[in-house]
């Protein structure tokens, strides 16, 4: 049953997830507003689930519908985290949807740091994440914690994703972890035929919907709030990897999804984001060959979008055509070489904790890479 928060106006913080966060990340200049606040996890419901959002008005009525008519034994919570929006989501949620715990940042966090925020003040057992422009089907809740109550290893338990639009139509069936460090999506376009109808492992879960168990957060850490966006739930799932923990797909656990509704895929926006956090995450959990090898690769890249950036302004001085793309491209990779390097301290001292407490060999890790040439055969021609 879906179990409504009363307000009261104080917030249990979890001291164990601030674990590595300054006095001002701690805070996080965030207006929370009332909600019920557990003595000790047992004291919670059996889940808790989090919603991020940010100027997502028009996805919010579909999204908590279906949410609050999910059903499971020992209850749960619905968290709305609202990443200081400018289309009355906030308000939207405060007097549409009293039973919901409104949680307001007055800056935007971003994916990892709003589902962050919102991980802080969670009671649950459990912990699902979901995105706000996503409507569930029926049992996705219960499906996501019977499977997780299986097998006490299991880390994260990820959902079947099909497109709204297409619903029969996979999106993500579970995340793969390709042989340069790329991420990608399990099944993406390929009509839903029951190929992808088994519970089986697979490397990474998709941030979209996904079901972490507290303790695994507890072990590993919550999203890399510097990531933004992006590439944050493959990298959390490498490192819940490289500590033995099992990460699932659930096929009964079914969302539909708006692909790319807050973001545009393929604006400068993403791909700064997408290159840079993958060399974050890299440089995080890589063997350190790995790391050089990609660090070589980013680098040949960017010299290669600067030249054909002034080949081109060259050659529309002569009368060519324009410019402008190609030294879009060189400048965005031009801010993704300066952000790492801005960052190359952090990266270390995060890699060092993550690589020395490691359990699991680069061997096992790279069992599940995919080869990039074998996936981009899929899409050619």
């Amino acid at each position: 049953m879906f179990r409504a928060a009363m307000t009261q106006r104080s917030i249990r913080r979890t001291p164990w997830l601030d674990r590595g966060k300054s006095h001002d990340q701690r805070a996080s200049n965030m207006v929370v507003p009332a909600a019920t606040a557990a003595t000790s996890d047992e004291d919670g419901p059996r889940a808790s689930i989090i919603v991020c959002n940010y100027n997502g008005y028009r996805f919010l009525e579909n999204c908590l519908r279906t949410l609050t008519s999910q059903h499971l034994e020992g209850g749960f919570e619905v968290i709305v985290v609202d990443n200081h929006s400018t289309d009355g989501s906030a308000d939207y949620v405060r007097v549409s949807w009293p039973g919901v715990r409104l949680l307001e940042s007055d800056r935007n966090l971003g994916f990892a740091g709003g589902n962050n925020l919102g991980i802080r003040h969670a009671r649950g057992q459990y912990i699902a994440l979901l995105n706000n422009d996503t409507k569930v089907r029926a049992g996705w809740l219960e499906a996501l914690v019977r499977s997780a109550d299986e097998d006490r290893a299991v880390g994260a338990v990820t959902s079947k994703i099909v497109y709204m639009d297409r619903p029969n139509t996979i999106q993500n069936a579970g995340s793969l972890l390709l042989s340069d460090g790329s991420g990608a999506d399990r099944g993406a376009g390929e009509i839903n035929a029951g190929q992808y109808d088994c519970r089986e492992e697979v490397f990474a879960a998709c941030g979209c919907a996904v079901l972490y168990r507290r303790d695994a957060l507890r072990d590993v850490g919550l999203f890399d709030e510097a990531f933004f966006c992006y590439y944050e739930d493959t990298d959390l799932s490498w490192r819940l990897r490289l500590r033995g923990w099992k990460i699932v797909y659930e096929p009964r656990a079914v969302v539909e999804h708006v692909h790319a509704a807050t973001s545009v895929e393929w604006s400068p926006f993403f791909i700064f984001h997408a290159e840079r956090n993958r060399v974050f995450m890299i440089i995080k959990n890589a063997p350190l060959g790995f790391v050089v090898k990609s660090c070589i690769k980013l680098g040949q890249v960017s010299i290669d979008y600067a030249l054909k950036a002034v080949w081109r302004r060259l050659g529309r001085g002569r009368g060519g055509g324009s410019a402008a793309g190609g030294s879009s491209r060189a400048r965005i990779h031009l801010r993704v070489l300066i952000s790492i390097v801005e960052h190359l301290p952090r990266l270390v001292v995060q890699r060092g904790r993550i690589r020395t407490r490691r359990t699991v060999s680069d061997r096992e890790i790279r069992r599940w890479f995919v080869p990039k040439e074998e996936w981009d055969q899929r899409f050619a021609g």
